[in-house]
Parts: structure tokens; C-alpha cells; sequence
């Protein structure tokens, strides 16, 4: 998670067709970035069976797939957060290739437009992650097949099946079939691969951002990187949590803070790593068994009296085919007799029971990625959240953060009695009605007030497009407007009145509101929240409130602090 270097010098002219090469740069970074995931799967049904059998590998495997799950639902809307960016810079090159069109008088000036790229805009359903479990074939003919490289020829075949019976002695039954310690190393090595994508696709995202950003402009730089970190979960009110910074980031870090995809890249070693203990743990398992099994067949081999056996017999028809049969299966009672009565069982229920202690400690270890891949799961953002955080850099960036209103939304800027972009207003000194109030989903609303101690509540819009249009209809309300121009007048004249004044500090007080019959977005409730929880109720909201600051030098002279959906 490198911090992008600023350049050492020299401008940056971005145009809508850089917009367009962010976003096709996105969508095409979302496509490996989802193949990861698919690739994953494959590999890991590649190797079943791999856990073996026993209340210990069980309780393994359960917390395995209980984490894979989670896990690949993380990265499935880490995928949809991509998707939602690429659209966003499209989106925005377009409005303001339109609007520029709109504004030449001479009607001279094309709309360069594209479509934006197609992209995955909903969560991609990667399936299970495959169960550990034993499934129908034992395991344990090639173990077997090892002892009984110590057994004459001759009583191979009766003896195996008194071997596979002795072969569960003592506590041996409680973990056979043993866990298969090639396949474990191998779906280790899948879940360790999984990183390599992961820093591919960051370091690319960010590269792409970086080059549209004049790193220089302290504003600019630190938005592109709280851009960069609120692609990867981080949002205005997020906390250290769990070894994992979830607020924005900002050009005074020393080192950039994607929390997603560092809660994914950490989560992939660490199961990787319980995998390849798991392994370890197995090939122990296999390796003290086989020697205790190993010398009791050795002894009692070496102790079987095969005299009584004539080959010879084999020649002298039926009944002597028989007599030899007999003599070989009483061999084979005696050796497998003599196995069972030279296993060492005291051995045998200690190397097992090592086993089982081993891959118990593992246990918790997996189970303990669940919490900070949960909280991942949760701050994921929508494809919503970052379309508009995307349209609101790129708008931005295309008027190089230039301390001023600009209106690229349509060519309806005259129609309106104070027009106002959102997009275009996003940061613009301190507004965050995109970064608070836009595409959070219902978990995320009640993140906030568990993490946001100010809020008396949280609310959201569904997406930008409402957001613009419900924000808009509040200003345009023509009592509102009225109000609004009253107020500018008190604050100009106040401020003529008195020179050492700072007028800057002055809000609209009641914030603009407005009623609508649809519903304008959703809210939950701090006191709800603080009774029951992650339990509250998320409530549809039918008004919109519309926080102004007054901002000397802006025309209009006030900025949007806020807009958001309340009850």
C-alpha cells in the first residue's frame, strides 16, 4: 500500500478523455480483479477431502469455510466498489463534455461523449468455498499398500483386510481418514496467491488517480487520497479498529490506509498459513503412525512361520490347491493376529492425541479473521457510494479544484434559482454530502453511529442522481429561495457594517427543507441506535435538509456543507 510520490514538477491539464481512459482503466482492472476470486474457487475444488477425519478437523474445516465465505463475499463487493468508480469517471467526462457543448454560443463545440464501460454492478455470487470433510474415498489404501511392502506375497491378500481393520486401532479411528497434507499445502498456496492480485489491482487504481492529480495543489493531493482509501473502506468518521485504520486518509500520512484490501491481503496469508500448519500437523500425524504400524508389521513378519505352506501343492489338483489355501489363510489370521498384539497403543493414542491438540490451537486462529473480515464486509462501499465519489473527484480535477462553484450537471444551469452540482461542490471548502450522505448501505448507516459520537443520526440518499435532484427541488422551493436571498442580504450587510466581521462563519438557521411524497433516501436513528444496536430500524425519509454556509468570494456566496435525507 504505497503512498504515490508527488512529481517533481510541471502541470496537469485533465480533460474529459482522461476521465475516459481512468475509467476504462478501472473496468478493465475489474475484470482480473474478479477472475481472482472465480480462480480461487476452482482451485480450491481441486483438492478435495484434504481435512480428513476427527472432531478437531472438523471443528477446522467448519471455521474455514465459515471464513472463506465471508471472505470471498468481501471481495465481491470490493468488485461492485471498482465497477461504481469506473462508471463515476465516465459519468462525469460526459457532463462536462455536455455542459461545455451547451455553453458555446456559437453552437461550435461538440459533445465528445462515450458510453460508459460496462461493468459487474452487482455482487458476484463466487459460491462456497469448498468443505475440508472427508468425502467417500478413505484415504488410506496408499497407506496401507506401505505396510504391506514387509508382507510375502503369499498372504498379501488375506492379510489386507485384517490390516485395514487393525489399521484403526486404539484412538487411530478417531482421526482416520488422516488429512491429506499435498492437497493442504496446495490450497495454502491458492489462498497465498490471492495477494498478488490484490496489490496489483491497488497499486493500479491508485496509479491511475495519481496521474490525474496535481499533486502540488495540497487540496487536490489529499483528496485523491481519500479517494484512493474510501475505495477500500475508509469513511470520514472510521476509527482504529482491530490493527486497521478505517478513516480517510489524507496527505499528512505517512503511508496510505486501504483497509479493505489490507483486512483481504492479511486474511488470504493468514489462512494460507493455518492451511500449511494444518499440513505440517498432518504429515506428523502420518509420518509417527506409520512407524508405530510399520514396526509391529516388520516384528511380525519376522516372527510368522510360513513352513507349513507348500507351493508345490498348487500342482496336485483341487484338493491340494485347497490344503494350500487353508495353510495361507491361517498365515494371514496368525500375521494379522500378531500385528495387532505388537502395536504399540500407548504410542498411538499419544502421537493422536499431539494431532489433535495441534490443529485445536489452529482453530481460533482461523476463527479470530472473522471479525476484521466482517468489518470489512460492512464498510465495503456500494457501487453507488463510489460512482458519485468518483463523479466527484473527476469533476474536480477537470476544473482543477478551483475554489468555485461550477454546474456541469445539464444545460438546464438557467432554469434554477441558485443552481448547484454536488459534485462540483464536493470539498469545496469542507462540503461532504457525497462522502456522508450518498449509496451507504443500512449497515453502514448504523456503522456510523457506533462509530460517530456527534451524530443524532445518519440517513443516506439512494444515490447521486437523487441526491442532485432532490437538493436542487429544495433550493428551487420558491420559499426557500426567498429565504436564501434574504439571508445573503443580512450577511452583506452586516458585514459592510462591520469590516472586521467574518461572515464566513454564518449559516442558514433552520437549514433549508422540503417536503416530498416519494421517498428521498433512508435514516436510522442515534437513539434507536443507542437501544438496540446493530437491531435498529432503518426508516424511509420523505424530506431533504440543505445545510449552507455563507462564502465570501462564491457565486452564489454560500456553499453546500451538507445535504441529506431526514424524516
Amino acid at each position: 500500500m504505497g503512498t504515490p510520490t508527488p512529481p517533481q514538477g510541471g502541470t496537469i491539464d485533465v480533460k474529459p478523455s482522461d476521465l475516459h481512459r481512468v475509467a476504462g482503466a478501472f473496468a478493465g482492472q475489474q475484470t482480473p480483479f474478479d477472475k481472482a476470486a472465480k480462480d480461487l474457487v476452482t482451485a480450491l475444488e481441486k483438492y478435495p477431502d484434504a481435512g480428513g477425519y476427527g472432531t478437531a478437523a472438523q471443528a477446522f474445516a467448519t471455521a474455514y469455510v465459515e471464513v472463506g465465505n465471508r471472505y470471498l463475499e468481501v471481495w465481491a463487493r470490493s468488485v461492485v466498489s471498482v465497477g461504481g468508480a469506473a462508471v463515476g469517471f465516465a459519468t462525469t467526462a460526459n457532463n462536462y463534455s455536455r455542459a461545455e457543448a451547451a455553453n458555446d454560443a456559437s453552437g461550435k463545440t461538440p459533445a465528445q461523449v462515450q458510453a460508459p464501460p460496462v461493468v459487474i454492478d452487482k455482487a458476484p455470487d463466487y459460491g462456497p468455498v469448498p468443505d475440508l470433510k472427508w468425502g467417500d474415498d478413505d484415504g488410506g489404501d496408499d497407506f496401507i499398500r506401505s505396510l504391506l511392502e514387509y508382507v510375502p506375497d503369499v498372504v498379501w491378500h488375506i492379510l489386507r483386510p485384517l490390516l485395514e481393520h487393525a489399521f484403526r486401532w486404539g484412538k487411530v479411528a478417531e482421526v482416520y481418514p488422516f488429512p491429506q497434507q499435498h492437497y493442504l499445502n496446495s490450497l495454502s498456496q491458492s489462498w497465498a496467491d490471492m495477494t498478488m492480485s490484490l496489490s496489483l489491482t491497488e497499486s493500479t487504481l491508485t496509479g491511475q488517480v495519481s496521474g490525474i492529480t496535481q499533486q502540488s495543489n495540497s487540496e487536490w493531493y489529499d483528496a485523491m487520497r481519500r479517494f484512493c482509501s474510501s475505495l477500500w473502506g475508509t469513511t470520514a468518521w472510521g476509527k482504529h479498529t482491530g490493527g486497521y485504520e478505517w478513516g480517510h486518509d489524507s496527505s499528512a500520512a505517512q503511508t496510505a490506509t486501504h483497509p479493505v484490501m489490507t483486512v483481504l491481503f492479511d486474511s488470504a496469508m493468514k489462512i494460507s498459513d493455518r492451511l500449511r500448519d494444518f499440513a505440517e500437523a498432518a504429515v506428523e500425524l502420518n509420518h509417527d503412525v506409520w512407524e508405530i504400524y510399520s514396526k509391529a508389521v516388520k516384528q511380525a513378519v519376522g516372527d510368522l512361520d510360513l513352513s507349513h505352506l507348500d507351493v508345490g501343492d498348487l500342482k496336485e489338483g483341487a484338493k491340494a490347491v485347497g490344503r494350500f489355501f487353508k495353510g495361507l489363510a491361517k498365515g494371514a489370521v496368525e500375521l494379522g493376529a500378531e500385528i495387532t498384539l505388537n502395536i504399540d497403543t500407548a504410542a498411538l493414542n499419544a502421537v493422536v492425541e499431539k494431532y489433535n491438540n495441534r490443529v485445536d490451537a489452529l482453530t481460533p486462529q482461523l476463527r479470530a479473521l472473522k471479525g476484521d473480515i466482517d468489518e470489512a464486509y460492512r464498510q465495503a462501499p456500494t457501487y453507488a457510494a463510489e460512482e458519485a465519489r468518483a463523479e466527484a473527484f473527476g469533476a474536480r480535477s477537470l476544473n482543477e479544484f478551483k475554489k468555485e462553484h461550477k454546474y456541469t450537471k445539464d444545460d438546464d444551469e438557467k432554469n434554477h434559482f441558485y443552481p448547484l452540482d454536488l459534485a462540483n461542490d464536493e470539498g469545496l471548502y469542507g462540503g461532504h454530502s457525497i462522502d456522508k450522505h450518498v449509496g451507504l448501505s443500512d449497515d453502514q448507516l448504523k456503522g456510523r453511529l457506533r462509530d460517530d459520537s456527534s451524530a443524532s443520526s445518519a440517513s443516506t440518499f439512494k444515490d447521486l442522481p437523487s441526491a442532485q435532484r432532490y437538493t436542487q427541488a429544495a433550493l428551487d422551493d420558491i420559499d426557500n429561495a426567498d429565504r436564501i436571498e434574504k439571508w445573503i442580504e443580512r450577511v452583506e450587510r452586516r458585514k459592510r457594517n462591520n469590516p472586521g466581521w467574518d461572515p464566513n462563519n454564518s449559516k442558514i438557521q433552520p437549514p433549508v427543507e422540503l417536503s416530498f411524497t416519494d421517498v428521498t433516501g433512508s435514516t436510522v436513528s442515534g437513539a434507536d441506535y443507542a437501544t438496540a444496536g446493530d437491531r435498529a430500524q432503518v426508516n424511509d425519509t420523505h424530506r431533504v435538509r440543505v445545510v449552507l454556509r455563507y462564502r465570501d468570494g462564491l457565486d452564489p456566496p454560500f456553499t453546500v456543507v451538507t445535504s441529506m435525507p431526514v424524516n
